[in-house]
């Protein structure tokens, strides 16, 4: 089957800022792999992990998929789509030097009475962000707690990245967050959003407010696990 399948017909360009987990590094392989999508760039935010750690880990990612030619921690540009799967911090720096997004996908914030750990981590920024109008896209926890992680979703292979996500896929407690915000840009039609008016709060909670966003509502199970298993295969 096809690693993805948006039906667009032309790569769509995307932007990533991560924090080094190993799900941002799964989420990463997702674009990477997809021939619908073409990354732009890879910039880490400080967050999950130590920017030490989150450059190693991707560097393995890119080394194993042979790919030299990515900028990384650039820049990234005015009117830029982006996927971003930690704190919001880069992307209200943006904000402040008078750039936007062309469009923000982003792993995080939660429907229910609850700070997400992306969105508590820099609640300036989120609320930075809610504050401004550019289209904002959330993969919430309100989707990513039906999608617990299990080491099989990461198949067989012997490549030292895909072992690590592997191990950390059996760590108890933990879900595919980045992974579905990843595979919404690279397989859309697996996914029902629904537009929402809401705002980020002082400590980053997510309520009832006036900015539209479109929140991911459901994945197709069986698409989604195939997508990212053969993603993984390398």
């Amino acid at each position: 089957m096809p690693l993805a399948a948006s039906g667009n017909g032309q790569p769509r360009e995307i932007w990533v800022d991560h924090d080094g987990g190993w799900e941002d590094i799964a989420a990463i392989a997702i674009l990477l792999r997809s021939p619908d999508i073409r990354v732009m760039g890879i910039a880490t935010t400080p967050g999950i992990a130590d920017p030490k750690t989150a450059a190693a880990r991707l560097g393995e990612l890119l080394a194993a998929l042979q790919i030299k030619d990515i900028p990384l921690n650039p820049d990234f540009p005015n009117r830029s789509e982006i996927l971003a799967t930690g704190p919001l911090t880069r992307i209200a720096q943006m904000l402040s030097k008078g750039k936007e997004p062309k469009s923000l996908t982003w792993m995080g914030g939660s429907l229910k009475p609850k700070v997400e750990w992306n969105a508590g981590a820099n609640a300036k920024a989120t609320r930075a962000v809610f504050q401004a109008r550019f289209p904002l896209t959330m993969c919430p926890l309100d989707l990513t707690d039906q999608f617990p992680s299990d080491a099989s979703f990461a198949g067989s292979s012997a490549t030292r990245v895909v072992a690590e996500i592997r191990k950390a896929y059996g760590e108890p407690q933990r879900y595919l967050w980045d992974e579905l915000a990843a595979a919404s840009l690279a397989a859309p039609g697996l996914f029902e959003k629904q537009t929402m008016q809401l705002t980020a709060y002082k400590r980053g909670e997510i309520r009832k407010g006036t900015r539209p966003v479109e929140v991911l509502t459901r994945c197709d199970r069986p698409g989604f696990q195939a997508l990212l298993a053969a993603s993984l295969r390398f």
